[in-house]
């Protein structure tokens, strides 16, 4: 799978022959769509980008997220024009709240997101929070035969001030 850009051709693509004659009576409807379609893919990105999840190149998302971003635009699509409630069937409302849930659930990181591929010029696209260890890294909690650090190695003192361990009342 790989990351793509949704089009207004899929979510078209998502209506019956006789749907897409009805919207292309109603003046103004074609223009709407893109606008819509823009604001879709924003909220899944912000979707993934809220997940901590890596972001693909600009106005693209996975693959796995077309059903969800189709569903999200054509709801929001049909339901401007007050004049196509005949469209406005409970099975795409239906789609549409469960690809709002499926986002948020991404969001909170209950789904995962597939990478974008690393020749898509996503190199520069970081993970904010690992979703595990490092390897090599540090042990934090020290065994019994690691060497304990001194006070001053824990914690760097900076020049004529004392050290928080330090206690001047007290006689030496």
């Amino acid at each position: 799978m790989a990351w793509k850009t949704v089009t207004v051709e899929d979510v078209l693509g998502e209506l019956t022959v006789q749907e897409r004659a009805a919207l292309q009576g109603i003046e103004g409807a074609g223009d709407q769509l893109p606008l819509i379609l823009a604001r879709v893919v924003n909220a899944a990105r912000g979707a993934i980008r809220a997940g901590a999840y890596r972001l693909g190149e600009e106005g693209t998302t996975p693959d796995q997220l077309d059903l969800e971003i189709i569903a999200v635009a054509r709801w929001r699509w049909l339901t401007a024009f007050p004049q196509l409630q005949r469209l406005q069937t409970r099975d795409r409302r239906d789609a549409h709240d469960e690809a709002l849930a499926r986002l948020d659930m991404i969001a909170r990181q209950k789904i995962a997101i597939e990478p974008p591929d690393k020749s898509d010029g996503c190199a520069r696209a970081k993970l904010i929070s690992p979703k595990s260890g490092q390897w090599n890294s540090e042990n934090k909690l020290l065994n019994r035969t690691h060497p304990v650090p001194t006070p001053e190695a824990q914690w760097p003192v900076p020049e004529g001030t004392l050290p928080p361990w330090a206690n001047p009342e007290m006689p030496e």
